[in-house]
């Protein structure tokens, strides 16, 4: 049985495959119409011609538009797709359509030469050398918070401008939710309250990524759509630095540390036609999970009894405030890597369901705010972003600090900022103790494999005392399976 702060058990699995008792049989009107509805439209005149059985058309129905190529590709290793379907797998990565990435690459925008994934197989790097902002300068440059609900400017340039969302307001970059006049609205709130060149663009209206409907914090808009495309050509390189903080369950590193680590562990998206499921899953198969980054650094610990109004949870609990910097943007990608480590986001109903009424006792929402966003601009010159952690989780943090026993106060100041509320109190302090490598065999309910997490501590060759923790996740196929330690799922 692995330690709390090491175990997996949070690490959350969604999507199924139908039984072969169950699959559906088609006339042909019920088959065309089932192509219409579920195949991307690229590919229709093929799937018609391959007159696949029922139950590989379901299959292929089943994945995700951007898979439904490559899907095709392993059942028949000799068709020819149509160009843009490679175009369509490479501008997801991007948050591009198809047409979209290949007129970007076209003009330059994207190195399609580029490894965009330059730090595989290179732990060294990605816990020593990847910088993250220090403590002190987390907030530098950012406006004094004190909206509840509303859009600030924190920065801009010729090409860009930067504002900060508030937490329930949605980022919805289809026709709908670019165009809906709607006070939860993001995209429409934001050229309401800042005039921006681009406010009837029709494509992207400038937004050029998005943030959960929950999350809170930097949101970069482009002044053009050579802007845009200039902001993708970063992002898809994966040289957009940004930076999160966010509360998670648990005291991660426990007392003696490491207080710092990288995940790295591969996702995929999932979501039914309905959406009634939506979210991320760890996978490693090739072609199915996507690779992802998060490099996570402690900034406090706090214990909080189980006392007066909060006598409900039955024993005292810990939290943790962590600084995350994120390589990769995938969907809900700190939630579900914090739930991989077993410390998941405080308030996260999908990936913590079991604590989240506690967890309400503490927190509006979920806590998770974007602090920083840098990028090279278009000018060769290096743009900055920075917001302040929003109100109402500066007050949950105070009130953290008054239940953990502290006897500093902030003086009536109701949101005195990210920056002086770590004033108060001290950071967890490392021991140079060693810490075993774990393994942990896990069933993927996705692809149907299995897997084996692990966990190990991981030394700077430069330094001795430079030490990390390394997660991450690999095929089972190869790996000597009575080594590893087996967990119920």
């Amino acid at each position: 049985q692995l330690p709390q702060e090491n175990a997996f058990a949070m690490l959350r699995f969604f999507g199924s495959t139908k039984d072969k008792e169950n699959v559906e049989v088609f006339t042909n009107s019920q088959r065309t119409e089932y192509i219409n509805k579920h195949v991307h439209r690229s590919l229709h005149q093929i799937v018609q011609g391959l007159k696949l059985g029922d139950e590989q058309l379901q299959r292929l129905g089943q994945e995700q538009y951007k898979d439904q190529g490559h899907f095709l590709q392993q059942s028949f290793p000799n068709l020819a797709l149509p160009e843009l379907e490679r175009y369509r797998r490479r501008g997801y990565e991007c948050g591009l359509d198809a047409r979209d990435y290949q007129e970007a690459a076209e003009e330059r925008f994207i190195e399609e030469d580029e490894d965009p994934y330059w730090w595989r197989g290179d732990p060294q790097l990605l816990c020593f050398d990847l910088p993250s902002t220090s403590e002190e300068h987390l907030t530098h440059g950012a406006p004094t918070s004190s909206q509840w609900w509303d859009v600030e400017k924190v920065a801009e340039s010729g090409n860009f401008v930067a504002l900060t969302k508030p937490a329930g307001m949605f980022v919805v970059t289809d026709e709908r939710g670019l165009w809906e006049e709607s006070s939860t609205n993001f995209i429409h709130v934001a050229h309401k309250r800042v005039e921006m060149p681009t406010r009837f663009e029709p494509r992207q209206r400038g937004i050029c990524h998005r943030l959960d409907s929950h999350t809170s914090g930097v949101q970069i808009f482009g002044k053009s759509w050579a802007a845009f495309k200039h902001f993708v050509g970063q992002n898809s390189s994966h040289r957009v630095h940004k930076e999160y903080i966010a509360l998670i369950d648990g005291r991660l590193g426990g007392e003696d540390g490491p207080f710092s680590g990288v995940i790295d562990v591969p996702m995929k998206k999932i979501q039914d036609f309905g959406r009634r499921e939506f979210g991320s899953v760890a996978c490693t198969k090739e072609f199915t999970g996507m690779p992802a980054v998060t490099r996570y650094t402690v900034l406090r610990h706090y214990r909080v009894p189980a006392t007066g109004r909060l006598a409900c949870w039955g024993q005292d609990r810990w939290f943790t405030l962590v600084q995350l910097r994120i390589l990769t943007g995938r969907t809900h990608q700190i939630r579900l890597h914090m739930a991989f480590l077993g410390h998941p986001l405080v308030g996260d109903m999908k990936y913590n369901p079991d604590r989240f009424e506690h967890d309400c006792a503490l927190v509006p929402r979920i806590f998770l705010h974007c602090l920083r966003m840098e990028f090279q601009d278009m000018d060769g010159d290096n743009f900055t972003a920075a917001s302040d952690l929003a109100p109402d989780l500066q007050m949950v943090l105070c009130e953290l600090h008054r239940l953990s026993g502290s006897e500093e106060d902030f003086k009536g100041e109701l949101f005195p900022g990210l920056a002086k509320i770590l004033q108060k109190s001290k950071a967890p302090v490392e021991k140079l103790t060693a810490q075993e490598e774990v393994k942990t065999l896990r069933f993927c309910k996705l692809c149907k494999e299995q897997e084996v997490a692990q966990r190990r501590q991981v030394q700077d060759q430069r330094a001795e005392e430079r030490r990390a923790m390394y997660w991450c996740m690999m095929p089972a196929e190869g790996v000597n399976l009575d080594e590893i330690s087996k967990e119920s799922q």
